[in-house]
């Protein structure tokens, strides 16, 4: 057995997911967030600023939301894997514009294909190697680099994916009918949700409080899971050499963020144990993290270095390590 098998075997002792801690999760977190839309439709008449600061409260309800139905499409945040977690999921991607069947599909499937360069494109940043790259003609390095710039990676396409490419399956060529229902019964609870609140306080009070809301959230959520694979000695192999278990603990990393900063976040920032074993929801991973002493030895990253390695875009395969297109530049 190798270690990171026996990690895993570790881990999975805390896959048994519990009633009281899921419901007191999404008890309170459903609570901030009503409590927080609220208060933001009650503050438009007296002032936009309060109604922005009061926003700060609902993205973090909404990205907890998110986190979530993260661990619903996985099957792990209720005990009874069928039809709880997937009602739960339902209801959850209403209020956060995400389809449970048709994202946790793209989701799952880069569970199984990270750090696969003959499997890329599924639910993961588009990551090209270097010789890739530079093969590419000028407008296709052009557009690369756009998409793979931070600000507009999470403030332009994310709030877009969000809001527009879940509507849709573009990811899935073939769909098949269980994706097509879970997107058109999201899409159908969308109407239902926000027409009712379209009707009580109209459409500009509706756009005004949800606009920052999806914005942030979105933003949030895409760095989290884009960030976490970002580091220099990442895992990135061809098919022949690639393994499941060294792309999860080698290739995802632990976010070390306050306390405070797990909990806004759902915990997605241990991210690796995440990979080893998704079925672990996110309410436990923190004691797995303590339990575990091998975890505690994976990939490190800081709240302030995330920021260095967002800028990391291409894989230089002779070197195995990520670089910027500074360093690419640089090099050529």
């Amino acid at each position: 057995m190798t270690g990171n098998t026996a990690a895993y075997e570790i881990a999975r002792e805390f896959a048994s997911p519990s009633y009281p801690r899921a419901i007191f999760q999404f008890g309170n977190t459903l609570l901030l967030y009503v409590v927080s839309v609220g208060l933001m439709f009650a503050l438009l008449p007296v002032s936009y600023g309060y109604v922005l600061a009061v926003s700060l409260f609902a993205v973090v309800a909404h990205v907890r939301l998110f986190m979530i139905g993260h661990d619903c499409a996985h099957q792990s945040y209720l005990p009874r894997t069928g039809w709880q977690n997937k009602a739960l999921g339902n209801f959850v991607g209403v209020l956060t514009n995400t389809p449970l069947g048709y994202w946790g599909s793209q989701h799952l499937l880069h569970h199984q294909t990270v750090g696969n360069l003959d499997r890329r494109g599924y639910g993961d940043v588009d990551t090209l190697t270097t010789e890739e790259f530079e093969a590419r003609p000028f407008w296709g390095r052009v557009w690369y680099r756009i998409g793979r710039n931070p600000y507009v990676l999470m403030f332009i396409f994310a709030p877009i994916y969000f809001v527009i490419m879940q509507r849709y399956p573009f990811e899935q060529k073939r769909a098949p009918a269980k994706i097509w229902r879970s997107i058109i019964g999201t899409n159908i609870g969308m109407v239902i949700y926000y027409g009712c609140l379209i009707w009580i306080f109209g459409l500009e009070s509706v756009l005004l409080v949800f606009a920052p809301i999806v914005l942030l959230s979105s933003a949030i959520a895409t760095w989290l899971f884009y960030v976490q694979h970002q580091f220099d000695e990442a895992y990135w192999e061809r098919q022949e050499n690639w393994t499941y278990e060294e792309a999860t603990l080698q290739g995802s990393s632990f976010y070390n963020l306050p306390r405070w900063l797990h909990w806004v976040t759902g915990n997605i920032g241990y991210h690796h144990i995440h990979h080893l074993n998704p079925k672990i929801p996110n309410y436990k991973l923190a004691e797995c993290y303590a339990s575990v002493p091998r975890l505690q030895n994976g990939k490190s990253i800081s709240f302030w270095e995330s920021f260095r390695l967002a800028k990391l875009a291409l894989w230089d395969e002779a070197n195995r390590r990520l670089v910027s297109f500074a360093e690419f530049d640089r090099s050529r």
